[in-house]
């Protein structure tokens, strides 16, 4: 690993400085920021722990994975420019994401070809792994699904947010799914002079494999059960501290209504453009049919909603974890705004 830093240190400080630019431009969160970073430098620490990356990789696709991570922070980060800077419409955030992804899938698809057979990083099945003939027959056909597919995201970019809705859906599937159906297919159908089988994996990268896999699991179950919000309330304003989330302040005087909404009278969230959604709470920007473009902080566990109207028009939802936390909100709101 020393020698691939050394070797590769200009791309590494480059690459970390480009993928913290959006938390320096103000467009993310700095533990947003370092969030990021931290993926970067996993994915590289991952990546070259295997000796066939540091030692026979082609250098198209080590420099591509120097510059994966900074791609997808400065695609998420524009669209979090685009919402500071007051675009909440959902056409316009759904089609930056369908163009940034189908760029990223084209650029993945023509550089997949160049991968050689590693532990890490490809299209790793069983049936790659085993066979170098089928890992570099599976990255040629992959490459060119994955060239398509981008296309395919670039065209529903310009098609209504419905049919988007289902065209990103189903290039991912597809994206997934049909290299390796082609891999399995290729291993019955492969000549016999090919089946040469590669070397096993060495124990510590099946072991190191293992630990991967299970800390994926536990960050996926922290990410669908956390979230919780807290409510403080000043002399002029309050503000709804959101664990996992930006916090809103509004100010007493910007709002024009305040209602409570018992659960039959709470439309259906719709679309979450841009937040933090799981099996816990709803935070962040929604549009909906009722609302439009409008900002929930909300518990799932608890139907009922408090909706403030802004004077500006913005609708916003909040919640607590149940009903008699949200009857008291209503009736703080209620009698700090004097509504």
């Amino acid at each position: 690993m020393k020698k691939i830093i050394a070797n590769h240190k200009g791309q590494l400080v480059l690459s970390s400085l480009v993928t913290l630019l959006p938390a320096l431009a103000g467009w993310r969160l700095a533990w947003e920021g370092a969030a990021m970073l931290a993926a970067h430098w996993l994915v590289l620490l991952i990546t070259f722990s295997d000796r066939r990356n540091r030692e026979n990789q082609s250098r198209k696709a080590v420099r591509l994975i120097f510059w994966i991570m900074p791609a997808v922070s400065l695609l998420t980060g524009g669209v979090t420019a685009l919402l500071q800077r007051g675009v909440q419409s959902t056409s316009t955030l759904s089609t930056a994401m369908a163009m940034g992804f189908g760029l990223l899938f084209i650029v993945l698809g023509n550089y997949m070809p160049k991968f050689r057979q590693n532990s890490f990083m490809g299209i790793r099945v069983k049936w790659t792994l085993e066979s170098e003939a089928n890992w570099n027959a599976t990255h040629r056909m992959g490459g060119k699904v994955w060239v398509a597919g981008g296309f395919a995201c670039l065209a529903g970019a310009m098609l209504p947010i419905q049919a988007m809705g289902v065209v990103f859906p189903l290039v991912l599937v597809t994206v997934a799914l049909a290299p390796i159906v082609y891999s399995y297919y290729y291993s019955k159908t492969q000549p016999a002079a090919e089946k040469t089988v590669s070397a096993p994996l060495p124990l510590w990268q099946k072991r190191a494999a293992r630990l991967i896999v299970a800390a994926v699991a536990v960050i996926a179950v922290w990410v669908f059960l956390a979230g919780s919000a807290k409510i403080v309330y000043e002399d002029a304003s309050f503000t709804i501290e959101a664990s996992g989330w930006q916090d809103l302040t509004l100010s007493y005087s910007d709002i024009a209504a305040v209602d409570y909404l018992p659960a039959e009278e709470v439309p259906e969230g719709g679309i979450r453009t841009y937040g933090l959604g799981n099996l816990r709470v709803s935070f962040g920007h929604f549009s909906n049919e009722a609302y439009g473009d409008y900002i929930r902080y909300t518990y799932d566990s608890c139907r009922d909603c408090v909706r403030l109207t802004t004077a500006g028009g913005r609708t916003v939802l909040l919640n607590g974890p149940d009903q008699a936390a949200t009857r008291a909100i209503f009736d703080q709101l209620k009698e700090r705004t004097g509504l």
